[in-house]
């Protein structure tokens, strides 16, 4: 276990072991002569448990130590699906997380987006340069930005069922050395098996989005 959680190989680990338990649950009780449709049933159960078993693909540098940073800045997300204000939204959940969980100061976008225009940061690469987060991390008073991209945001459909699906990549980069500090990866879809063959479960976008981001901050901050 590191210092801000489990890590990948330790929660594979885990979620082998539960799939592995339930799967013998389920045979045991299948191999018992009761209805075919508790079979069925329980079968559908697992595999909705199976389908929401993942969870963020993560780093954390082997070095790094979060004590120094006090305040962060949110750079402008680049924003690679079909919903022009997607970034925005995502960036808001991120920072309320941040605040929520008092492990930093976030400033203010507005003032983050000035700084970083008069530095030469160009919102549609969505990319800041070293030399520009030297720079704009030392006028913000920041010791570390949050980048990353949106690659899914909003409503997906199968069939004639529809469902909330968010995909992001953050990482934490220091504002100095621009050494990344922590990256996480997680796409998630708001429905399970069962949810779709039963139609009920359904989440907004917003209310996945705040699920997902809460997740990829456990790997950092822990649960």
């Amino acid at each position: 276990m590191g210092p801000f959680g489990l890590d990948r190989r330790q929660r594979e680990k885990r979620i082998e072991h539960s799939a592995k338990g339930g799967r013998n649950q389920v045979l045991a009780l299948c191999s018992m002569p009761s209805a075919p449709c508790v079979c069925i049933l329980l079968a559908i159960f697992f595999l909705s448990l199976i389908s929401g078993c993942g969870g963020p693909m993560t780093y954390i540098h082997p070095t790094a130590d979060l004590t120094y940073i006090t305040t962060v800045a949110v750079v402008p997300l680049k924003n690679l699906t079909q919903d022009p204000g997607a970034e925005g939204k995502v960036m808001n959940v991120v920072a309320a997380e941040i605040l929520i969980r008092g492990v930093f100061d976030v400033v203010e976008f507005g003032e983050v987006a000035k700084v970083l225009r008069e530095e030469g940061f160009k919102e549609k690469e969505g990319e800041i340069s070293k030399s520009v987060a030297e720079r704009a991390g030392k006028r913000l008073n920041v010791q570390a930005f949050i980048v990353g991209s949106v690659e899914e945001y909003g409503m997906s459909r199968t069939g004639q069922s529809s469902y909330p699906e968010v995909s992001l990549s953050l990482r934490l980069i220091d504002a100095k050395s621009y050494k990344i500090l922590w990256e996480a990866t997680y796409s998630e879809k708001g429905t399970t098996v069962l949810d779709r063959l039963l139609g009920i479960g359904k989440k907004s976008p917003s209310d996945l989005c705040k699920e997902v981001v809460a997740e990829m901050f456990d790997t950092l901050f822990g649960g």
